[in-house]
């Protein structure tokens, strides 16, 4: 009888302590795990200024994301079709340039509403422009700065001058993509690196390309083109070379 008593009091006490341990440890923890997918978590970011706004690499502090959705931050919406279509629109990172108006001109004589200024006295054609501010949104997003670039148009005597200095590695006055406000050279902290990998990697999105001969015949990390423009003008094609100071329009 006393063992068969001590084995009741025994199970009872189990029992509630079986009890006490569902309740304080199992339980709570299940429940930590099982909702975590949709849960939301609290994320502190680092936020980085850049002039008078913020870089979008920062997340506010507090501000809470979804942690089984978290889209990367996006630059505007007609940034895409900057790359691909004739049909421009401004942007709202260099709102003072119009690609509407079209561009018109000579090889490094470009008409002045043809081009616009980026930042750092750079100045490309006007819809190579908003395309170029739409991918360095995308690169402070990154980086938390604006990309590095050194020149971009070139006039025909700018041009010369470039022969003049750097002999094989630029090309012939009246004929470089410089010229038509399609291209542009990155600074040295730019033209290597995570910076170079991250451009090789989205550039394109925009129109922007480090194109294969700067790969090979010529080593130029630093020379991007924006490819819908020298597609247009048609810059690789046969004929282009042998042209005699050839003109361009895309007025409409």
């Amino acid at each position: 009888m006393k063992t068969t008593h001590r084995r009741r009091k025994f199970l009872a006490r189990s029992g509630v302590l079986a009890g006490f341990a569902l309740t304080m440890i199992v339980y709570p923890a299940v429940g930590t795990i099982a909702p975590y997918a949709g849960a939301a978590e609290t994320q502190t970011a680092e936020v980085v200024a850049s002039g008078d706004t913020l870089s979008s690499r920062a997340l506010i502090a507090g501000q809470s994301l979804e942690s089984a959705q978290l889209p990367l931050p996006a630059v505007d919406g007609n940034s895409a079709a900057l790359a691909v279509s004739t049909d421009y629109a401004a942007s709202a990172y260099l709102p003072d340039c119009d690609p509407g108006v079209g561009a018109e001109g000579y090889n490094g004589r470009m008409t002045a509403d043809s081009l616009c200024e980026i930042w750092n006295g750079v100045s490309l054609r006007n819809d190579a422009a908003v395309a170029l501010a739409e991918l360095n949104e995308a690169f402070k997003l990154e980086f938390g700065r604006d990309l590095c670039v050194g020149n971009g148009y070139r006039t025909l005597s700018a041009q010369y001058a470039t022969k003049a200095s750097r002999g094989f590695l630029a090309a012939a006055p009246g004929k470089s993509v410089h010229g038509w406000g399609l291209a542009l050279d990155l600074c040295g902290s730019d033209d290597t690196g995570y910076a170079k990998a991250w451009l090789e990697a989205n550039g394109r999105k925009w129109g922007w390309v480090n194109p294969s001969w700067a790969k090979s015949s010529k080593w130029e990390p630093w020379h991007w083109e924006y490819e819908p423009g020298t597609d247009e003008i048609g810059v690789y094609g046969s004929g282009y070379w042998s042209q005699n100071d050839p003109y361009f329009s895309n007025r409409g």
